[in-house]
């Protein structure tokens, strides 16, 4: 999470560390490819910016939660298939319960997991049951690659003395937390219930509703929920502006060599501790996932599509924000709300 500190070379540390990180995980989750590998970065990056690597006791927990919640997802995926009402219904208070406990300080990492697998795997298991296994798999791979890579950074580029380390998310009160994860899981559930009511098939779109909706429950207030909104369709452009660039000269060398400093430029302004670093963060998990998702060779139609899923993206976006503004009608003798500095 962005800090201040006092030392430019020390921030520069933490830039070089988180931008490197991500570079590695997402040029080794691209060669190698497995489904949904291009999420990896997406979950390195909570790893990367903290104050340590994470000890052996503490990755042994994060992999054995993630196991968890991907064997849940996948036979929940099962009654999805079979009973998507009664899967739908018990939808809504999983989301409520995973976004409060995020407000009230929750782990990260672990709820981005559930999010993204809450929504994907039981979608997943429509088109299939092999896919829903793969997707469910995907996790427990993405997480693994993150672990290893966050203590192998952490080992080249150890934290200096002096480093500041980030701050602790500050958790909101209880009826705020509760108010803010029913909007949020509100939004997410209904666009979740559109897309089974529909029999559409397209994973995109609720994943960028999962990432999406993790960044607007940290928002104070609703102008930031429009900042969020512009660094999303801001991360979507650079996405589309980089598969061009990688279209004309398709080289994996060439990728490594863009991507690199394309990271640590957002890695500097992530860990710059200034107001518009959780909305870095914001348009890199979006670009990652749309630039991921067209560099996946499983992707035949990534040329075709790309302009397509920018669509997905900014609609997803705009409905999220409109839903909001609904929902805070409600309560117009009340502010939104305090909220932390730092976003996921």
């Amino acid at each position: 999470m962005p800090t201040d500190s006092p030392d430019p070379r020390l921030a520069d540390r933490r830039a070089l560390r988180l931008g490197f990180g991500i570079t590695v995980v997402f040029l080794v989750a691209i060669y190698i490819n497995w489904l949904l590998a291009y999420l990896a970065p997406v979950f390195a990056a909570p790893l990367l910016q903290g104050s340590r690597a994470p000890t052996l006791r503490e990755a042994a927990g994060v992999m054995a939660a993630t196991c968890l919640i991907a064997l849940a997802c996948l036979l929940a995926g099962g009654v999805a298939r079979i009973y998507p009402v009664l899967f739908m219904a018990a939808l809504l208070p999983v989301l409520v319960w995973t976004l409060r406990t995020h407000l009230r300080g929750g782990n990260t990492l672990i709820v981005v997991v559930i999010l993204c697998a809450v929504l994907l795997v039981p979608l997943g298991a429509k088109v299939a049951p092999e896919v829903a296994r793969q997707l469910a798999a995907s996790f427990v791979w993405n997480i693994g690659l993150s672990l290893v890579v966050a203590s192998a950074m952490f080992a080249l580029m150890p934290p200096a003395p002096g480093e500041a380390a980030p701050g602790p998310r500050e958790p909101l009160p209880a009826e705020e937390a509760a108010w803010r994860g029913w909007q949020v899981a509100l939004i997410t559930w209904s666009y979740s219930v559109a897309y089974f009511a529909f029999d559409w098939t397209n994973i995109h779109t609720p994943l960028y509703i999962a990432i999406f909706a993790l960044h607007l429950s940290l928002a104070r207030t609703l102008s930031i929920s429009g900042a969020i909104l512009a660094a999303n369709v801001a991360g979507g452009v650079i996405a589309l502006l980089l598969y061009e660039l990688v279209a004309m000269v398709p080289l994996f060398v060439f990728l490594a060599a863009l991507m690199l400093p394309v990271h640590l430029v957002f890695a500097r302004v992530m860990t710059s501790g200034t107001r518009v670093a959780p909305l870095a963060g914001a348009a890199l998990s979006v670009m990652l996932i749309l630039f991921g998702g067209a560099m996946s060779p499983t992707d035949e139609n990534a040329s075709a599509g790309f302009v397509d899923r920018l669509g997905e993206l900014g609609m997803a976006a705009i409905y999220a924000i409109l839903a909001l503004y609904v929902l805070e009608a409600f309560r117009r003798d009340r502010p939104v709300g305090p909220a932390p500095e730092r976003a996921a």
